[in-house]
């Protein structure tokens, strides 16, 4: 998998849950990543650098419900 492939995050929501976050953040995605880059900031934790050894073929995903 090349180092600059993304991940993604699938958040199961109801519609009136969708509409009541896109009410409050127009631009739900643009938000969740702002909320993901400032928890690492916060914590201090630097996402590392893939390297050659260390690249998996497995696509990773984290799926939320409630």
């Amino acid at each position: 998998m090349d180092k600059d492939t993304g991940r993604f995050i699938a958040v199961n929501l109801t519609d009136a849950e969708w509409q009541a976050l896109k009410s409050v953040a127009p631009d739900p995605v643009a938000w969740v990543k702002s909320q993901i880059h400032r928890l690492l900031d916060e914590s201090g934790v630097t996402p590392a650098l893939e390297t050659a050894d260390h690249r998996h073929d497995s696509l990773h995903a984290l799926e939320l419900a409630d």
